[in-house]
């Protein structure tokens, strides 16, 4: 229906119901006020909520720079701990390393040692070579109290059989003094 249709049957209408059409566009433009009224109160409401939902949204970002920020920190420490603990195990190897090398060389000479002890001459020629010089009998006394001291079972490195030994060796250089204490060379 148009507005000229509308504007005729208006005039055609009598007083009962253009008071009832007045009354119902009275109702219908208070209805329409308010869904104006209350169109604007939802949009305000929506650019509140907008306003808000951005604000949040900003916050948000920043607390997930902040938390990328903190976990890149985080990382670059682990990586530095990392790289502590890989330098550490790098030194430690190093160090087992030479400690390996190390007791390859002390058991290198371990044995070299091994091989002197193994090849000792005749104990007779090592006592004669510790009584040289002696050539009368308090030097000859002397000598075998401090070879005694040093070779002694009870001394620190003692050694029985090289007692034995020293023990034979100066017997038969005390026979082999005359009666004035004189060595008798052969």
């Amino acid at each position: 229906m148009s507005v000229e249709e509308m504007f005729e049957r208006l005039e055609a209408c009598d007083d009962e119901q253009l008071k009832e059409v007045k009354l119902w566009l009275f109702k219908e433009s208070i209805r329409l006020r308010d869904e104006q009224h209350e169109l604007e109160m939802d949009r305000q409401d929506f650019l509140t909520e907008r306003e808000n939902a951005r604000e949040e949204l900003r916050r948000y970002e920043e607390h997930l720079a902040l938390k990328q920020r903190q976990l890149k920190r985080e990382e670059d420490l682990i990586e530095q701990k990392h790289d502590v603990i890989k330098r550490g195990f790098e030194e430690l190897d190093r160090d087992r390393q030479a400690l390996n090398a190390r007791e390859a060389s002390m058991r290198a000479r371990e044995a070299q040692l091994e091989e002197r002890i193994a090849y000792t001459p005749d104990s007779s020629e090592v006592n004669d070579v510790l009584f040289r010089g002696a050539d009368n009998i308090l030097l000859l006394k002397k000598r075998y109290k401090d070879l005694m001291k040093m070779f002694h079972p009870d001394c620190l490195g003692g050694d029985t059989e090289m007692v034995k030994s020293l023990n034979k060796t100066y017997d038969r250089l005390i026979r082999e003094c005359d009666s004035y204490g004189k060595r008798r060379r052969a």
